[in-house]
């Protein structure tokens, strides 16, 4: 349906405006708004798992023991029965530390009007078992090698035990010496305590 009207006539312009239900109002709608909502800045959570930061546990030897640059030898290194080395000139320090870690210290006295108890008899003691010179001569050697492997020269170590040149390899007693003398130089005795240890072993 088309309608006709005068626009310049106030009365008709009215009369459609009621017709189409509005009237003539300015366009002051306000303009749309950008969207300015913040956006979900909520982040996932992706925090880098923590590393465990935990200190790691230091080294001990057979004993139990951490290394301790007083007694034991520097760089550390162990003994073959997993024992940190003594230090040279340390021997009794390095054994009464050895005795508090492992709990050998002397027996607590018996309460005072009770006997001690007696040791059973020793077995008769089995000779000891031959030592290998195979053995015995690489454990010389790499401690040859070590510059702090040995207190002294090897040919002062064998004017000191007695030991020949010649018969070292199928002499026992000159095989057991050398091998009780780095069990000595293992304590931390110095040269002349470990030939004492050697000549009486």
């Amino acid at each position: 349906m088309q309608i006709t009207f005068d626009p310049h006539n106030v009365q008709e312009c009215a009369t459609i405006a009621r017709l189409l239900g509005t009237t003539a109002q300015p366009d002051t709608a306000p303009a749309a708004q950008p969207d300015t909502a913040q956006p979900d800045t909520a982040q996932p959570d992706t925090a880098p798992a923590q590393p465990d930061t935990a200190p790691a546990q230091p080294e001990t030897d057979c004993h139990g023991m951490t290394h301790d640059d007083a007694i034991h030898s520097t760089p550390a290194s162990k003994n073959a029965d997993g024992s940190w080395r003594a230090k040279r000139g340390q021997k009794e320090a390095y054994e009464a530390a050895i005795a508090a870690a492992t709990g050998k210290d002397e027996p607590a006295p018996a309460p005072q009007g009770m006997p001690m108890p007696q040791p059973a008899s020793a077995a008769p003691a089995t000779p000891p078992a031959p030592i290998d010179y195979k053995t015995m001569a690489e454990r010389f050697m790499a401690k040859m090698a070590d510059p702090d492997g040995l207190p002294a020269e090897y040919e002062a170590i064998y004017t000191a035990l007695s030991i020949g040149y010649d018969d070292l390899e199928t002499n026992q007693t000159s095989i057991a010496r050398l091998s009780a003398y780095m069990d000595a130089v293992d304590n931390g005795d110095d040269h002349d305590g470990c030939v004492r240890h050697a000549m009486s072993a």
